[in-house]
């Protein structure tokens, strides 16, 4: 339907299908059949034929006008695609956790705008739920996220960034609040903080391993509602208010909560991953830039996987 649009438009312009015929190199049999396709697939004339040439009907006017947009629009559209596709990119979308700009995704801006200062660049602060979201709805090209990674790894590239350890987070008054650190044993009565799996995916199932596996017990979970939208240090605080403790990665530590502490886990196995995850394709430009730094920075951190 594309190229009939084009062909269409074509015989406007010139007036005449031989002279259209001529322009476009083809046959000018060719170039009336499909024109006739055409006027088949719509159901009327959209061209009138005179000894002086062709000219648009009523309903040709009106094609011609929507045609010119249409095409314009098609012209856009695979023309960016075509750039993503060969890894040629103009624009970066991140999705981060707060948490992690400062230690991990900071450095990696910074080098990045060094690099290709023209390109455009929008962090979006998101819970891990929404990047997972953000991905498979091509809202974002890049993610930084310890949660669902696993099940991102079959339809995109995820790469380990860092294993670290625990921390846990505690209200400011808990009598454990004072200690230099703390053993996962200790927790064994606590009530721990359920996050909805749509929030954090596996974070609840990340925990129970912890806990099972370090201090031979299962948590009991508690809810204090979903966060908001993006809001990592507000879900902390309203734990905290709710008496409840939190048991997450110790990259949380960058987050100013203010009515709770955050206490290293003394049992230094008990690790988490941050992953980096992309859209699947072509890599090259800003994208390849932003992802050798995140690699240079993962070297520090036990991380041996290649991009």
């Amino acid at each position: 339907m594309v190229e009939k649009l084009r062909l269409f438009l074509t015989i406007l312009e010139e007036g005449s299908i031989r002279r259209a015929a001529e322009r476009c190199h083809i046959a000018q049999s060719a170039i009336s059949r499909q024109i006739q396709l055409l006027e088949h697939d719509l159901g009327g004339r959209v061209l009138e034929r005179t000894s002086a040439g062709v000219r648009p009907t009523s309903g040709g006017h009106a094609l011609a006008e929507k045609a010119r947009t249409l095409l314009a629009d098609y012209d856009s559209a695979m023309a960016e695609v075509r750039h993503l596709v060969r890894g040629e990119r103009d624009r970066l979308r991140i999705g981060y956790a707060a948490s992690t700009m400062q230690e991990y995704l900071k450095p990696a801006l910074t080098a990045l705008r060094r690099a290709h200062p023209k390109v455009m660049i929008r962090t979006l602060d998101q819970t891990p739920g929404e990047m997972v979201a953000a991905l498979r709805q091509g809202e974002i090209d890049l993610a930084l996220t310890a949660y669902g990674a696993e099940a991102l790894s079959h339809d995109f590239y995820t790469h380990k960034l860092a294993t670290v350890p625990s921390v846990v987070v505690l209200p400011f008054d808990h009598p454990l609040a004072s200690q230099k650190q703390i053993s996962i044993s200790q927790l064994k009565n606590e009530s721990f903080v359920g996050v909805p799996d749509d929030v954090t995916p596996g974070k609840n199932q990340k925990v129970v391993q912890l806990c099972r596996q370090f201090g031979k017990f299962r948590p009991r979970f508690i809810s204090v509602g979903k966060p908001v939208r993006a809001s990592v240090t507000e879900f902390l605080m309203r734990t905290a208010n709710e008496g409840a403790i939190s048991l997450s990665p110790a990259y949380i530590s960058y987050l100013a909560v203010s009515n709770a502490v955050m206490i290293p886990i003394a049992e230094k196995e008990a690790t988490w991953d941050l992953f980096v995850v992309w859209q699947r394709g072509k890599i090259g430009g800003p994208l390849r830039t932003l992802l050798d730094v995140l690699q240079t920075k993962s070297k520090g951190h036990n991380a041996t996987n290649k991009l």
